[in-house]
């Protein structure tokens, strides 16, 4: 009597592979998230490209740079959207079963009998199977310069997710434009919405151009002839540029004016302060970094002239080790 709901659970109970369609957003971006758990950075790659350019067996994470094959890379909302896809394609394929069974056994019911049993499934309705849904599309969007991969973020990005290649020009761009938006902000938004966003884009900006600047002297310093750097180590300026200095025989102070080694020994001060202290001035910034503006106990300021100053120093520092490495 119970012949299809037999079969569907013996059907369930073997091992099995359900396909889960995935959606793009609007603009054809797929969602991606880090595997690696002190990551879990979330980034979006073009459809098109990730078939036809991204390698199945390496993928990059676009911030910490984890290399992981391509299957790794499910969001935390794909792989709920997924289980919640799997449970239903169960319930559809039982609730399936139940009703052909009930009809079946209706069917072979003799006409005119004395006695008749109605087979009636109540409950249960026919489940929807929808593709897992994409978020919104990213704000910030760029194209590798070496490998063509499109892919979309929030925040700053460090790495090509395809080819692994540090993306600090891009990123130094974003900033850049980033430090520049304060006015538009203010004719958009309400006087306090406008300062507190411009202020939080103005000090990210101070803290992802040291990082920036780390993930690409991190590459440019992975050799195996060269001692092994600290980890961190290029946050630190005194620290790199002695590393660089025994490494190429040419150390920061080097490569930039005087005034530009002041500024930058400035704002990488200024980047710990606000990373590691909520921008409170006290007694060692001000000795460190020899800015005479500030007293231990006020906060720091940045200005947009300041990030765009910072990120200027930074490139040219970075030109100057790239011609230096290749």
């Amino acid at each position: 009597m119970f012949r299809n709901l037999e079969k569907e659970m013996r059907r369930l109970a073997a091992r099995q592979s359900i396909s889960v369609p995935l959606k793009g957003d609007a603009e054809g971006y797929f969602d991606k998230e880090c595997p690696d758990n002190n990551c879990l950075f979330q980034f979006k790659i073009y459809g098109q490209d990730w078939k036809d350019i991204v390698r199945d067996e390496k993928v990059f994470c676009p911030s910490c740079r984890h290399c992981a094959p391509s299957n790794s890379w499910y969001t935390t909302e794909q792989l709920a959207g997924a289980r919640q896809y799997a449970l239903n394609s169960a319930k559809a394929g039982i609730n399936r079963a139940m009703r052909a069974d009930a009809a079946a056994s209706n069917r072979h019911q003799a006409r005119n009998s004395f006695l008749s049993i109605t087979l009636k499934v109540k409950g249960g309705h026919e489940v929807a199977l929808l593709p897992v849904s994409a978020a919104a599309p990213m704000r910030l969007k760029t194209k590798c310069e070496k490998c063509q991969c499109r892919y979309s973020y929030i925040g700053a990005a460090f790495f090509c997710p395809s080819c692994g290649e540090n993306s600090a020009d891009q990123t130094l761009k974003t900033i850049r434009a980033a430090a520049q938006i304060g006015d538009t902000l203010r004719g958009t938004l309400d006087a306090d919405q406008a300062e507190t966003i411009s202020r939080s884009l103005l000090e990210k900006g101070m803290q992802d151009t040291v990082m920036s600047f780390q993930r690409l002297c991190e590459q440019l310093y992975d050799r195996p002839e060269w001692p092994k750097a600290r980890r961190n180590a290029f946050q630190n300026l005194d620290a790199s540029s002695e590393l660089w200095g025994n490494a190429i025989g040419v150390r920061y102070d080097q490569l930039l004016s005087a005034a530009e080694m002041s500024s930058a020994v400035r704002y990488f001060q200024q980047r710990h302060l606000l990373a590691h202290q909520q921008g409170m001035v006290d007694a060692d910034y001000v000795s460190r970094s020899g800015d005479s503006t500030y007293t231990p106990g006020q906060r720091l300021i940045i200005k947009p002239a300041g990030v765009l100053d910072f990120v200027y120093i930074i490139e040219k520092l970075g030109r100057e080790l790239i011609a230096r490495t290749s």
